[in-house]
């Protein structure tokens, strides 16, 4: 009972916490997950990992960024149940302000020791979603700045309008390289939340422990599909034709608009 109390609920979270996600662009939610949640879906993204990985290099081609599953959720119970689930949503939906829907989910293990570094980027230009969108990351196993962490650039969500974003910050607003960047290091069960356009990273991995995660977007509930050439999820979109909404089972409704 002690633990279930701890646990950050979409009805505990504060005033204040949304406040500062919607002027920071991220925030971190300690103890997102009870003790048997984070047993039941480490054990079971293992297994995918070990299962289903696939590999990223990083630019140079010579280091290994992090190994990856694509949907996890449609190939266990147990990740669906992580990537719906009620708590997490619910904080996504209050964070946002508005229903969401879920885009996509990865699990991600960055190897130890080797992870490289992942590089400062944003997401947004390569989700094919009009609205906004945020992506919560549940660490699974702990997760100090030895072991990758991540570092957001806060405030860096607010572009100007009409400005064209990239997956390089740097490309349109080189002034970012000079602003302050905050490293949130995570006990397992933790999460961060942070908007699409936000500029973050994460550290290389320096420790003898993977760092496994979940990462999972979610969009507006009336977003629509807005596919471009460079948008590298685009492929992952089917039955959906441009300019409609997603409102099929693949991308479900969540947090408390179900």
């Amino acid at each position: 009972m002690t633990e279930l109390m701890n646990i950050t609920t979409p009805q505990t979270l504060s005033a204040a916490a949304i406040q500062q996600y919607r002027r920071d662009g991220y925030l971190h939610i300690p103890r997102a997950l009870s003790q048997d949640e984070i047993r039941e879906f480490l054990a079971d993204a293992q297994d995918q990992l070990d299962r289903h990985e696939k590999i990223s290099w990083d630019e140079e081609g010579n280091g290994n960024v992090m190994d990856w599953v694509a949907e996890p959720e449609a190939k266990s119970a147990a990740m669906r149940r992580l990537a719906l689930h009620p708590g997490i949503t619910g904080i996504a939906e209050k964070l946002a302000g508005q229903p969401l829907r879920m885009f996509k989910s990865e699990l991600l293990r960055k190897r130890s020791p080797g992870g490289t570094r992942t590089p400062l980027h944003i997401d947004a230009p390569a989700f094919p979603v009009s609205g906004a969108a945020l992506t919560a990351w549940v660490a699974l196993v702990d997760v100090p700045v030895e072991r990758g962490c991540m570092s957001f650039v806060p405030g860096s969500q607010d572009w100007p309008q009409g400005m064209d974003l990239s997956f390089d910050p740097f490309e349109s607003r080189p002034e970012l390289q000079w602003w302050p960047r905050v490293t949130v290091p995570l006990r397992a069960g933790d999460c961060t939340f942070h908007d699409a356009r936000l500029v973050h990273m994460a550290g290389a991995n320096e420790t003898d422990t993977a760092r496994i995660s979940l990462a999972t977007v979610y969009m507006d509930a009336a977003a629509t599909y807005h596919p471009d050439a460079d948008q590298p999820y685009q492929d992952e979109v089917n039955g959906i034709e441009p300019g409609q909404p997603f409102d099929t089972d693949r991308y479900p409704r969540v947090g408390s608009s179900i």
